[in-house]
């Protein structure tokens, strides 16, 4: 990283890059030390993945063969601004955590708020942030980011347009919820090839409809899995979930689904079936959903992604990072907000702080060999695949509790987040039991929709 940062360029205006442009438009003399901080967002505004896509029926996606990870299929869709989000989305968290510090949802808010809410919510915290610091470039999808090594500068540029931006510092906030993982299995590619509707992700998920009366196989049994068969028992003529290892919300949708362990084969041609691990047959599947998760992916990255260290190979995890935040070989690459099962919005903000302070020169960075032997401590306690991100319950409270600790010294001036204390860690205790009870509530509304002959609407709460 260079002694100086003037420049800022952080790509992504949803919950992460708010947080971080928040944090860095706090720091003391924000406006004379940077000269720059530019957010790249490429849809129309911010708020990332909370702004619904809307009707997927015209999303088309291809399964091929993976290159770079044996385990996955690759998967390529035809809209580069695809949401994730469905129609009825509402939040796992609970609206007293799923917000920024200092900056409630309103009281009027779902408990467990839906997508509305949240982008609205985005949207009126992206005003508090100052305009004579931050510049918003909204429709402006980065298309290749490049290190120069003689400059010493990021090269940034927008597709459909000639100009290209030079930059000290590059923060990537755009997310990982763009690349769906799909588990490679014997068979699988063959199936999809012979009846593509038939095979989706979560991903492209959006309402029931378009299984109606089908006989579906959920492969995955985390919340997205849980919550999308819950909408399902309301139309669908089976359900049969695939699950490996314990479900993140034991008990609650078992018995109304079938539950299989991993499925190994599909063989479309004998009776459309699957075999599992321990043997099991389950045949007449009519669609495959996979609630598989995502994998990590920076396709405008053009430096640091090739040789012995490269930052992502497989994309089950990206490599050689400084407490999940900053790229060793260069620091003045930042990566926000990669870890999995976390609270987003105070964990966006725990991290930015450090990061302001880092740029603007009040904190500095460890040497390069301190840096390499905290990373290679946390692969010794994470191991190096995809376990690497996944921080699961209290380890994010842990991590952003120790950001704080790292700006000791620094607090009474610039963005201080929350502290994890013991209110925190109860509600976030909380939010799973809270969560669990509303699937319960939810999955006795969808048996009664179903006996009235209705699809799933969203089924609000206070």
């Amino acid at each position: 990283m260079s002694s100086k940062v003037s420049k800022v360029a952080i790509i992504g205006a949803g919950p992460l890059g708010l947080g971080f442009a928040k944090a860095i438009a706090a720091e003391p003399n924000a406006k004379k030390i940077f000269n720059t901080v530019d957010v790249f967002e490429r849809r129309p505004q911010a708020g990332g993945l909370w702004n619904h896509t809307g009707d997927k029926s015209g999303v088309t996606f291809q399964l091929t063969e993976s290159k770079t990870n044996p385990n996955a299929l690759k998967v390529i869709d035809n809209d580069p601004h695809l949401s994730p989000l469905y129609k009825h989305t509402e939040t796992n968290i609970i609206k007293q955590m799923m917000r920024y510090k200092d900056y409630p949802l309103p009281e009027k808010s779902n408990t467990f708020p839906n997508r509305t809410e949240i982008l609205d919510y985005l949207l009126d915290y992206q005003k508090t942030i100052p305009e004579d610091i931050v510049n918003f470039n909204f429709n402006s999808k980065v298309s290749s980011l490049l290190k120069n090594n003689e400059s010493n500068k990021w090269e940034l540029k927008i597709k459909d347009s000639e100009e290209t931006k030079n930059y000290d510092q590059v923060i990537l906030a755009h997310g990982h919820f763009d690349t769906p993982f799909v588990p490679k299995s014997d068979g699988l590619l063959d199936w999809f090839k012979k009846d593509p509707s038939s095979v989706s992700h979560a991903k492209y998920y959006n309402d029931v409809e378009k299984y109606r009366d089908q006989k579906v196989l959920i492969i995955g049994n985390s919340a997205s899995g849980i919550d999308i068969s819950t909408q399902l028992l309301t139309v669908a003529k089976g359900i049969t979930m695939s699950c490996v290892g314990e479900p993140m919300f034991k008990g609650v949708i078992e018995s109304e689904t079938e539950q299989v362990d991993r499925v190994v084969k599909y063989d479309i041609e004998n009776n459309r079936s699957v075999i599992t691990q321990s043997g099991k047959v389950i045949s007449n599947i009519d669609k495959v959903l996979f609630c598989t998760g995502y994998l990590y992916e920076v396709p405008f990255l053009k430096s640091y992604v090739n040789g012995p260290k490269a930052i992502i190979t497989d994309g089950s995890n990206l490599r050689y990072l400084y407490k999940q935040l900053f790229y060793i070989p260069d620091p003045s690459l930042i990566l926000a907000g990669l870890p999995k099962s976390i609270i987003p919005f105070p964990f966006a903000e725990a991290q930015g702080q450090y990061v302001a302070r880092i740029l603007s020169g009040r904190l500095s960075l460890p040497s390069t060999e301190e840096m390499y032997a905290d990373y290679e401590r946390e692969v010794t306690e994470r191991g190096r695949g995809s376990n690497f991100h996944v921080m699961g319950h209290l380890k994010d409270a842990e991590y952003c509790n120790e950001m704080f600790n790292l700006i000791k010294g620094t607090e009474n001036e610039g963005f201080t987040a929350k502290f994890w204390d013991s209110d925190m860690l109860e509600m976030r205790q909380r939010t799973g039991e809270l969560k669990r009870e509303r699937f319960h509530v939810l999955i006795n509304y969808a048996k009664n929709l179903r006996a009235k002959g209705s699809p799933f609407v969203r089924l609000e709460q206070q």
